[in-house]
């Protein structure tokens, strides 16, 4: 019998609480700071001046007042260059300044003339300059439009330059484009149900991945980018203490705003270009050549695109349009783990070099309205399309791969509305997401030989959509004085109707595992296991989010700014609250208590059996978040800041519909033995050559000769995960043009997700391992379990010297002092008791990490810059098999990766057409890891005293040394 999730029923209070932020959606528009900046400062001999926003790139202007003390606010302002004009009785000051997107910077000014000035009419001064944000006690660094455009990049992909912040990591596998910060539940291969509790806003919108992953759609298995990077003016990334507009993150936020057109036309033609011949072997592929393994694959890479911005009714209505294409020929090598003789001669010929295709379109459009001095309506509108073949290279062979479809569709309707100190905003986002991989050869059986090779087709094929609507609402009121001081005020809320599907075929096409283990009488000459998925795979869902928020930007006095908000977030459907525990579960689970407690267990039944009626929303998601800034002498130059924050991030689906999915469709667990007998508790089938096959297993599991394979449960009780951050530091301005912080951050993450087995006995027997309690029609029972746990501690070290037209060089440098460790893991399997688990290191423990990038212009209009990376080097899992494989004991994360380091380069020449400097080609060449280092990814951390592989890496992190060319065609 099938169960269908649908939208659970709420209790009143829940339905009042929608109905309120949907009110609050619909009657109260405003402005988040995600999408926007601020200025904020005094004029001085300016009482009740007037200020004059204008952005020069469109011709929309701000207008506000100062109070009687001087104190303004410009809200809600488009980053970008602005020409400020302030205005008091006769006296004038302007300045052209550029703000930052999410900074809220302090520009104070003094329109008092010198005396001889006052004498002949009003002071007009003029400068340029990009405002620097110091007064907040947020730990954020902004990536600018001169560095995404101009730094060495092998993929156009903008996260990528998230690592220029402190604390924050970008996964160099070429299959997941994700990064992840304060080393919260990171895992060298990422991690289905976990999650780095990551969040990516553009324009707005949030591209959180609800389902899996935990951090942005499409950025699991994936080797495109989230977005055109043509289209991204710049963005900004938060490592610790973000305010209380933000949502959905535990760790790190990166807020991107987009490109707009303006009044003149302006646009770009580009295209680069990566060959096999100009790309050196890796590692594995020289190895492979070095075995006399032949190597099939020839990499190739092109990058295109074009982008165009301008008006349509100048000072009116701009439009701006964007699209990337990106055609990758990527090389896999195929390599045996344990070369042994034997395994040469049976699998030999799956070694070599690869072909992975891929292809992605990217695309983007914008419409902006000037509808009147006060009224600003934004429509815009993404796509991503790819294709890619993948899921191979290490030890699976190319035909265990699979054919990947990705596709996501977002949109948005913006209205603003500025009037005075008062502004505001509505909008609706709409996201699609869609993932949908499925075998290259689904209908030829899977064998996996550990420690050897995976052959044969892929087990899997999934299809997980999630797609909903989102109303948001802020408002802001600034310049209100209160309590002795001046106060921004911003306050609003979001509710989103959210659809998700999740299917998920697991182990639809057989796989057969096999094991050299003499002292389990197990070899490769037949199977010890077998995995198989039958029935319906498929759970829907439906899912209200909602979310308030207040927060107060108090500047006490000239020198003190604090920081004060409450965040509160609430899901209807998180736990897929309908689901029903079927008799025979309910049954189970009640005897397995008995069975435990009899032991000295404490397993509750009751905690993981749903009515349908017993799971209740979770309420208690408040997060206050407060900081604080000491300008120590006034002027900008020296401020100490500190920050504490509750953050919650989500619970994903994925969980809940597993518990629904494992028992509608039921991946099979087949016991095999050469002799029939018991192995470890667990009941054994006798092998025959028979059962390799779809029908022998179907025939096993109509003669009742196979369990019903795995419970999955989780709690009723389930919250999302939180982290509690702090964080204090110093910034400190050197000179006229370089800006250095250093700043403490301590992140202590709670209720995280893992998974153990529940039919264990509570204490090990005499060689450690944890014997199976055999359970009426299941194989196994596993639980969610949330005494998972991480604590972090960075020291974060920034030096900042811009580049200017005066000076026309720059610097940035981002070092990051981090010791990471975690209770339990995603699956718990070799201690069920998570809670009784040590903090152990995991892989987000490298020690030091230093990212340095930079440009200069040299003569003849050449322009030179970098990206450097060198880390120390994380941990890798390192099991014992020394009580044999059944003990299964994992030592820790005690491995440790070879340091990591990537030096990329790249080279630029324009040539100035029609003689003017707006109309530029440019010649570019870069080359990407330039000494060629070999950086490792992964490493067998199997059987340190048996395996003669133990200690050998698998995986590369990063490319061999490539040269990669374009040109980009700009006016």
């Amino acid at each position: 019998m099938s169960y269908t999730a649908s939208r659970a029923p709420c209790g009143r209070a829940s339905i009042r609480i929608v109905l309120l932020a949907s009110a609050m959606a619909c009657a109260t528009p405003g402005l988040a700071q995600t999408v926007t900046a601020s200025i904020r400062g005094t004029v001085a001999h300016g009482p009740n001046a007037t200020i004059t926003a204008v952005d020069v790139n469109s011709g929309a202007s701000r207008s506000a007042t100062a109070n009687a003390q001087g104190s303004y606010a410009l809200p809600g302002l488009r980053p970008g260059t602005y020409e400020i004009t302030f205005t008091a009785g006769a006296a004038t000051t302007r300045q052209q300044v550029t703000v930052g997107v999410g900074e809220s910077s302090t520009l104070d000014v003094d329109v008092a003339p010198p005396v001889a000035a006052a004498l002949s009419g009003p002071q007009i001064v003029v400068t340029g300059r990009r405002l620097v944000e110091t007064r907040t006690s947020e730990v954020g660094t902004n990536v600018t439009t001169q560095q995404i455009q101009n730094l060495p990049q092998a993929s156009r992909n903008f996260l990528n330059f998230a690592q220029l912040a402190p604390g924050v990591r970008v996964s160099n596998n070429p299959n997941r484009k994700t990064f992840s910060g304060s080393g919260v539940s990171q895992s060298p291969n990422g991690e289905s149900l976990g999650g780095p509790q990551v969040n990516v806003f553009i324009d707005g919108v949030s591209l959180k991945s609800d389902i899996q992953q935990g951090g942005i759609v499409g950025g699991d298995s994936s080797k495109g980018n989230p977005f055109p990077q043509a289209a991204v003016q710049e963005f900004r990334v938060i490592s610790s203490n973000y305010k209380a507009e933000y949502e959905d993150a535990g760790t790190t936020v990166i807020s991107a705003v987009t490109k707009t057109g303006g009044n003149e036309f302006h646009g770009e033609v580009f295209g680069f270009d990566q060959i096999d011949a100009l790309r050196s072997k890796d590692y594995f592929q020289k190895k492979n050549a070095a075995a006399g393994v032949a190597d099939d694959g020839k990499f190739s890479q092109k990058q295109y695109g074009a982008s165009l911005g301008g008006p349509i009714i100048k000072d009116r209505l701009h439009f701006f349009v964007a699209y990337e294409g990106n055609e990758q020929r990527n090389v896999e090598s195929v390599t045996l783990g344990q070369r042994t003789p034997d395994n040469l001669a049976r699998f030999g010929d799956k070694e070599g070099s690869f072909t992975s295709p891929f292809r992605e379109d990217l695309g983007f459009a914008k419409l902006t309205l000037e509808a009147t001095e006060a009224d600003t309506i934004d429509l815009s509108g993404s796509i991503r399309k790819e294709k890619d073949t993948q899921g191979f290279g290490g030890q699976t062979a190319y035909e265990a791969g699979s054919n990947i479809k990705n596709t996501v569709y977002t949109g948005r309707l913006r209205w603003q509305h500025n009037k005075g100190d008062f502004l505001n905003e509505a909008s609706v986002d709409y996201l699609y997401f869609k993932f949908d991989p499925t075998p290259i050869e689904p209908d030829t059986i899977g064998q996996q030989y550990n420690n050897a090779i995976r052959i044969g087709g892929a087990s899997t094929s999934q299809k997980v959509v999630q797609k909903g609507f989102t109303l948001r609402d802020n408002v802001t009121l600034s310049n209100i004085d209160f309590l002795g001081g001046n106060h921004v005020v911003k306050f609003g809320g979001k509710v989103a109707f959210v659809d998700y599907t999740v299917n998920d075929a697991v182990n639809a096409n057989p796989v057969f595992n096999y094991n050299n283990d003499p002292s389990q009488n197990e070899d490769f000459t037949q199977p010890f296991e077998a995995l198989y998925g039958v029935g319906d795979p498929t759970v829907h869902a439906k899912d209200t989010q909602v979310g308030l928020f207040a927060q107060d930007d108090w500047k006490a006095t000239d020198k003190v700014t604090f920081n004060i908000g409450l965040r509160w977030d609430y899901e209807s459907n998180a736990k897929n609250n309908s689901y029903v525990t079927p008799p025979d579960a309910v049954a189970a689970l009640n005897a397995l208590q008995t069975t435990l407690a009899a032991q000295g267990g404490d397993f509750r039944a009751s905690d993981y059996i749903s009515t349908g009626k017993n799971r209740k929303p979770f309420l208690g998601a408040f997060q206050p978040r407060v900081g604080v800034s000491f300008d120590a002498f006034g002027d900008q130059r020296t401020v100490f800041f500190a920050g504490w924050g509750r953050y919650y991030d989500r619970t994903l689906f994925r969980n809940a519909a597993e518990e629904q999915l494992l028992r509608q469709y039921t991946s099979r667990s087949f016991e095999f033995s050469k002799d029939g007998a018991d192995r470890n508790g667990q009941h054994t089938i006798q092998w025959n050559d028979s059962y390799m096959s779809k029908d022998a297993l179907d025939q096993l599991i109509a003669s009742s000769n196979a369990p019903a394979g795995e419970l999955r449960i989780i709690r009723n009780d389930v919250k999302p995960p939180r982290t509690d951050q702090f964080s204090i530091g110093v910034r400190q301005k050197i000179g006229r043009m370089l800006n250095a912080s250093i700043s403490y951050n301590h992140v202590s993450a709670q209720d995280q997700i893992g998974y153990y087995p529940v039919n264990r006995s509570v204490n090990p027997n005499a060689t450690g391992f944890y014997d199976f309690i055999p359970v009426t029609g299941f194989a196994n029972v596993v639980a969610m379990t949330q005494a998972r746990a991480s604590k972090y501690d960075g020291m974060y070290l920034t030096i900042d010297k811009p580049f200017t037209k005066a000076s026309p060089w720059s610097i940035n440098i981002a070092y990051t002092l981090s010791f990471s460790k975690e209770r339990g893991y995603d699956f718990n399997f070799d201690h069920p008791d998570v809670a009784a688990q040590p903090y152990l290191p995991n892989a987000g423990d490298e020690r030091h990490r230093v990212v340095v990038s930079g440009m200069a212009q040299l003569p003849l209009d050449f322009q030179i810059s970098t990206l450097m990376v060198f880390g120390s080097g994380q941990p890798y899992q390192v099991i014992d098999t020394r009580n044999g494989t059944g003990a299964g004991v994992v030592i820790a994360n005690t491995g440790r990766t070879k340091d990591f380091r990537q030096v990329d380069v790249r080279l630029t020449k324009d040539i100035h057409l029609f003689g003017h400097d707006r109309t530029d080609f440019q010649l570019i060449a870069e080359l990407f890891n330039v000494f060629n280092r070999a950086n490792f990814g992964g490493y067998d951390g199997y059987s340190p005293t048996t395996n003669a592989s133990f200690g050998t890496p698998n995986d590369l992190s990063g490319p061999p040394r490539t040269f990669q060319f374009g040109a980009r065609f700009t006016f």
